[in-house]
């Protein structure tokens, strides 16, 4: 079968449209003055939760039923809530509406990434990555994309994201046909036959087989770790102990994001010619001296390391969405809300870790902190099965599920 970019093009777009959304929350959330830092704090967390950690759930749905609906209905919702929070009035109706943008955006990825899966043809890796490029993209636009709406409306300019969401939506949903389409009876098992909807052949695999998919999820949130990390302590980084502008750092954060998505692109041709392992390896060996780097230089050889950084640490977002997939071959869509989701929303706890590190010891002590990351994902992906391995390791499943 082959790559059909028309389609991953449209499951691209959306994905970027959704996840707009999810870097426009920080921006707006400064909107308010009048909340606390801790309320400011426990709106992200309730966003966090919605939108990622939860996502398994969702994938666990798409498994089991045919709910291609749930890419339009995804976007539309993630849209929806973050247009609501302009109009809220007090604190716990803006929770509310952030809550129904994260539940949008937990709907629409492991369903996106399962039909992205099925429309890359043989070329997985290098197909997810044009998926997951939207997300990047999205990603970054999204803070930009708040402060432009606040300035043309004020509060009220956050409707912008619903249009964007809704044009978004009505085209998944005109286009449901030509995405269901995609599945074929080796991608995805006939979910009408009731030994289909059991979990003998995927959660029922038996440690021998789930290990390497609990090894992958802790790779997945050292990570993010490092993602969220130097997202968050960057700009503070460059304000506080640089001094340059909060402009300048805001600038800095982007080319961080922007070269993260050609990295994305970079990393899933990569892994489809070298494998997923090598792939993963190659990306956390890079990071180790490229953190070590972030603290020790300045001006362009800086502003370099952190473009090279970007790129290493988010070229294996769409390989380890991949590799989820492959371990859990008939569990398309709970491997995409475990990769996608659970791992990457879990990425929080490594960023408290690392602004109780700052707050004792300073900003340099939070990068020099970060290597250690980088370094048990190393090790951590050294356990993970090859190519070959994990070829084999299928064609055991398959002749097992055949005499279920």
């Amino acid at each position: 079968m082959k790559m059909n970019k028309k389609l991953l093009g449209l499951l691209g777009t959306g994905h970027a449209v959704t996840d707009i959304n999810q870097g426009a929350l920080s921006v707006i959330l400064t909107f308010f003055a009048h909340f606390s830092q801790l309320q400011v704090g426990a709106a992200m967390l309730a966003f966090n939760l919605s939108s990622s950690v939860i996502q398994p759930l969702f994938g666990v749905f798409s498994d089991r039923f045919r709910a291609a609906w749930l890419l339009p209905v995804g976007c539309l919702l993630a849209g929806l809530g973050m247009a609501v929070t302009g109009f809220t009035i007090g604190y716990l109706p803006l929770l509310l509406a952030v809550l129904v943008s994260g539940l949008g955006v937990a709907a629409y990825h492991p369903e996106g990434s399962k039909f992205a899966r099925f429309a890359s043809g043989e070329r997985k890796a290098s197909g997810m990555s044009l998926f997951s490029v939207g997300g990047n993209f999205g990603f970054a636009a999204g803070p930009l994309l708040a402060g432009l709406f606040y300035k043309l409306a004020g509060l009220k300019g956050t409707v912008g994201f619903l249009v964007l969401s809704g044009v978004m939506a009505l085209l998944l949903w005109l286009n449901l046909s030509a995405i269901n389409r995609t599945q074929t009876g080796e991608s995805m098992p006939d979910v009408n036959n009731p030994r289909n909807r059991s979990s003998k052949k995927g959660l029922g695999r038996g440690w021998k087989y789930l290990l390497p998919v609990f090894i992958l999820v802790l790779v997945i949130i050292l990570r993010s770790w490092i993602h969220l990390g130097i997202v968050t302590f960057l700009p503070q980084y460059y304000v506080r102990y640089l001094h340059h502008t909060n402009t300048y750092a805001a600038a800095v954060v982007s080319l961080f994001l922007l070269a993260g998505a050609v990295g994305t692109l970079i990393g899933g041709r990569l892994a489809d010619r070298w494998g997923l392992k090598t792939m993963i390896m190659l990306s956390m060996a890079l990071l180790i001296p490229l953190l070590y780097l972030l603290s020790h230089l300045k001006g362009f050889w800086l502003i370099t390391v952190v473009a090279l950084t970007g790129c290493a640490v988010v070229s294996t977002f769409a390989v380890t969405v991949v590799f989820g997939q492959e371990l859990l071959p008939h569990n398309v869509g709970l491997a995409s809300g475990l990769t996608l989701g659970f791992g990457i929303g879990m990425g929080g706890v490594g960023t408290t870790l690392l602004g109780w590190v700052a707050d004792h010891w300073g900003l340099p002590a939070a990068f020099h902190a970060m290597i250690i990351f980088p370094v048990f994902g190393l090790l951590l992906t050294l356990l993970l099965p090859g190519r070959k391995e994990l070829a084999r390791m299928n064609q055991e499943v398959e002749v097992v599920s055949s005499r279920i």
